[in-house]
């Protein structure tokens, strides 16, 4: 009895050794297997994407990313014919300064049956902008930062993948979802975007002769009663005008209205404008749309006025707050 006992042993003891490595060999299979993915070597790997304004090229565990995109408003309500126009906004790591970068939405260019991308790069002003079809590249400024205006014209309402790809290495790609609603009567007032938090506000971008020149890009919603509908609304901001020293416009939306500027070519009658101001007509729901587009601008607050001109003469005030030139991310 006691040599099998001893024999036994023996026999447990050795399987004891045995199984430690092994032991330890799974500890870090396991390891290996839960590992995040190197996603600046592979970003295209479906543990690296991320969904509204992230990016595939960043890294895990919540690090800050190397690039978003962000569209503003978001989600939005179509007006006019359909219509779509908003702020797309591209935020990088300043190491990426000059860098070009691809903004595009295949998604929203098949929901719409035209969409183009402006912005003033590249020796382009307020007068003759920088306007592309379907897509756009835009030059990163020394922040590391771009932003362009998309128009989208008879539009389907759904959701559009927006993305934003750096063209040299390490090739990151930022995407986020634009939602657009159908024209629906909304909340009387008037607001700015883009916004942050919940003030309307913008880091204006640009300080090359390639990424632009202290350039702002703002999008302008009103909204009335729908008692108002195919009236005449009007906008207007002198603070806003007057900051903008190389040039500025506005652009009225609902496919008709007058558009009014004043500068940036031949930088001739910079200032407040002193003549009749942009205009265009509320829809059937009584919104209308306007798009700002300023260069050289100094940074501040500034009140917009929109006017409707019929009934008992609606007059809506927002202020809008232009940032210097930053990083943001």
């Amino acid at each position: 009895m006691n040599v099998r006992h001893s024999r036994f042993a023996r026999l447990v003891a050795l399987t004891v050794v045995v199984s430690m490595p092994l032991l330890g060999m799974a500890g870090v299979a396991s390891a290996k297997v839960k590992a995040a993915p190197n996603c600046t070597k592979h970003p295209h790997r479906a543990a690296c994407k991320a969904g509204g304004g992230g990016t595939t090229g960043g890294g895990s565990g919540g690090a800050t990313p190397l690039i978003t995109v962000k569209v503003d408003p978001n989600p939005l309500v179509e007006t006019g014919a359909s219509e779509i126009h908003a702020v797309i906004q591209v935020e990088t790591n300043p190491s990426f300064a000059g860098d070009m970068v691809n903004i595009d939405s295949s998604q929203l260019q098949a929901s719409c049956h035209t969409l183009t991308f402006e912005n003033l790069q590249n020796w382009s002003d307020t007068t003759n902008p920088n306007v592309q079809s379907n897509r756009i590249d835009a030059v990163l400024d020394n922040d590391g930062n771009a932003t362009v205006v998309v128009d989208g014209f008879d539009c389907a309402p759904g959701t559009s993948v927006v993305e934003a790809d750096l063209e040299v290495a390490p090739f990151y790609t930022a995407l986020t979802t634009l939602v657009a609603s159908p024209p629906v009567p909304t909340a009387e007032g008037v607001t700015g975007y883009p916004m942050i938090g919940t003030s309307s506000q913008e880091v204006e971008t640009g300080d090359t002769s390639t990424s632009g020149d202290s350039n702002v890009y703002a999008v302008f919603y009103v909204e009335t009663n729908p008692v108002y509908a195919e009236q005449l609304v009007e906008i207007g901001s002198s603070q806003l005008e007057g900051r903008c020293l190389r040039g500025w416009r506005w652009e009225p939306g609902n496919q008709t209205g007058v558009g009014v500027g004043l500068g940036s070519g031949d930088i001739n009658g910079v200032g407040v404008n002193t003549g009749p101001r942009a205009s265009t007509i509320l829809d059937d729901d009584g919104n209308a749309v306007f798009v700002f587009k300023g260069t050289s601008c100094a940074a501040g607050p500034s009140q917009v006025i929109a006017d409707v001109l019929a009934g008992t003469h609606q007059t809506y005030v927002t202020t809008f707050t232009v940032l210097p030139p930053a990083p943001t991310i």
